[in-house]
């Protein structure tokens, strides 16, 4: 299967904290490590490990965190020629993360945002040969705009994961074959509160009204909730002691993207995009807690169903 991922590419400086802190508060950090991450990236990674056979499109600077980030993706068996070199410092996240695994996320974009489509369009044909190609919002909405109206007319499936969240226009949302947010996420694209169970389904419904095909929210520790056309569910999630839920939601949209590519029942695929979610949360860091394929096969022999 190929899988073209375009995206965000950052260097992630990680601080572990006893809590999260509050407005104007200075908190001494636990402790402190930079790892490879940002959305686009960490999902490619995801992809790679999983077995799929993966192109990143991005940018980074022409820096030693660019350099790094790139030598790390090749490491992990990622096709990069699709990451270009630009003129802007690489972008980079700044995570905090408290004792059970809760953390919150500063990003600036830097090269992130030299991403255009002008770009993306050079790798027409990899991109209309996909699978499927996954994009997020942490490159300009302009480009993420463009790219799904390109997969559209070349007929490659879009995966979506609108994080950070932001307003998307009404004409892309048919062009969207599967739109994988969070509760928060999902109240900010449908303007509906979306905490209860009760209203995730309403605030999800009205995304398929608009023309997504499939609708997907994770739910952390409760497992996701998936609805298309025919109807939805809640699927519950696995058990595991948290550590840091960086890059979980990332985890959990590549495992679902693989498990649809190798053709398994939509139901099977949840489960097994659970799971790879569940055990990123078990380590620390965004793509050095991503499992392998072995990995996520042994933790599923592992559980009951």
């Amino acid at each position: 299967m190929k899988i073209v991922v375009i995206g965000s590419l950052n260097m992630d400086f990680n601080f572990k904290v006893p809590y999260l802190p509050t407005k104007g508060e200075t908190l001494k950090a636990v402790s402190f490590k930079t790892t490879p991450g940002g959305k686009g990236a960490n999902q490619v990674v995801a992809l790679a490990r999983l077995g799929a056979d993966v192109l990143m499109i991005g940018a980074v600077g022409r820096d030693d965190m660019g350099k790094s980030l790139k030598q790390s993706l090749l490491n992990d068996g990622v096709d990069i020629n699709g990451i270009k070199d630009v003129d802007i410092p690489t972008g980079i996240a700044f995570i905090t993360v408290d004792g059970v695994g809760n953390n919150t996320i500063l990003v600036f974009p830097g090269a992130n945002d030299g991403v255009d489509f002008e770009w993306i369009y050079n790798f027409s044909e990899e991109i209309k040969d996909a699978s499927y190609v996954i994009l997020q919002l942490e490159i300009p909405l302009k480009t993420v705009i463009n790219a799904i109206e390109f997969c559209y007319k070349m007929k490659t499936k879009v995966i979506l994961n609108p994080a950070p969240a932001q307003k998307l226009p009404e004409e892309i949302y048919p062009k969207i074959d599967i739109l994988t947010p969070n509760e928060t996420e999902l109240s900010i694209l449908t303007g509906m509160q979306a905490t209860r169970d009760d209203e995730i389904i309403k605030a999800a419904q009205s995304l398929i009204n608009k023309g997504v095909g499939r609708v997907i929210v994770t739910l952390g520790e409760r497992g996701c909730f998936y609805m298309d056309e025919e109807g939805h569910d809640f699927i519950e999630g696995f058990k595991v002691n948290p550590v840091d839920s960086t890059a979980a939601g990332d985890a959990f949209t590549a495992g679902f993207t693989v498990a649809l590519a190798e053709c398994m029942p939509v139901k099977d695929a949840l489960r097994f995009a659970g799971a790879v979610g569940a055990l990123t949360v078990t380590k620390s860091g965004a793509q050095e807690s991503l499992p392998f394929r072995q990995e996520v096969e042994e933790f599923l022999r592992g559980q009951v169903k």
